[in-house]
């Protein structure tokens, strides 16, 4: 089987079949619009763990702990969509954000925000209602929501989803800003938003293989001289998506591992580059 390479809401490219949804590793993304008409895609990675944003639907309700892993983001934003709705979200910041950190593509001092205003991508409100309008979010839903939100941030905590409470979280958000470096409120207009749908950063799906790397047939017997790493290997995270960059462990092992096999080697060298631990006497 094959893998899907980034795509938006379906596949802008492909390599060998295609993967079923349920075995995609799915990210936060942007739809960009260009000034040539053509639409792109961003990820939407550097900014959800940041001081000073939420993540909201279109009730103006928060629906995950948008610190977490984009996977997470995306998960809770499936499990708040009803059935037959439309799957997407806005990331709501104010003006102190945006200034300070990105916003999905749009980009922090000293680059000018109009370009990401202009073509449509960011949207702004000189108030929390003005900017729901604009996103057709509900007005009265996302003033209350940010107003419970800004209540618990400046004391630095998260009673609705816990966010700020892993170090994960911590280490994604701002040193600077206390009592939680990944908590702060949303109150200096005027008010930004980007909307955010699923989109696809790769698979959990891919060929089957032993320890050694070696692709395994049909039958669970090894394919002579067939060997996978990467990718195209089956996740050893079980449908799983601990952090960002998951896979790059993995490749990196399993291609060591079968670069060994290839090579016969059967020994390891003691080199002193790598110090092993002695046991205790």
């Amino acid at each position: 089987m094959g893998h899907q390479s980034l795509g938006l809401l379906g596949v802008l490219g492909q390599q060998g079949e295609t993967v079923r949804d349920e075995v995609e590793a799915v990210a936060a993304a942007h739809e960009v619009p260009y000034r040539s008409g053509r639409t792109g895609v961003f990820p939407h990675i550097m900014d959800r763990a940041k001081p000073g944003s939420i993540g909201v639907r279109k009730e103006g309700k928060r629906f995950v702990n948008e610190a977490n892993g984009y996977y997470d983001y995306v998960e809770g934003l499936l499990a708040a969509t009803p059935e037959g709705e439309t799957v997407e979200s806005w990331q709501i910041a104010d003006s102190r954000f945006v200034r300070r950190f990105p916003l999905g593509m749009a980009k922090p001092l000293p680059v000018p925000l109009f370009p990401y205003l202009r073509s449509g991508y960011l949207k702004k409100g000189n108030t929390i209602e003005e900017l729901a309008v604009a996103c057709g979010i509900d007005p009265a839903g996302l003033r209350d929501t940010v107003a419970r939100f800004n209540e618990n941030a400046r004391r630095g905590v998260d009673p609705d989803f816990g966010r700020g409470g892993t170090a994960f979280n911590r280490y994604g958000g701002d040193p600077t800003q206390t009592p939680n470096p990944s908590l702060g409120p949303l109150e200096k207009g005027p008010f930004y938003a980007v909307r955010v749908v699923p989109g696809s950063f790769g698979t959990f799906a891919g060929l089957d293989a032993d320890g050694r790397g070696r692709v395994l047939s049909e039958n669970g017997a090894p394919i002579p001289g067939l060997y996978v790493a990467g990718n195209d290997h089956s996740s050893i995270m079980g449908g799983h998506y601990p952090a960002g960059g998951i896979n790059l462990g993995p490749a990196l092992t399993f291609g060591y591992i079968a670069g060994r096999d290839l090579a016969a080697v059967r020994t390891h060298k003691v080199d002193g580059t790598f110090p092993i631990p002695q046991p205790q006497e």
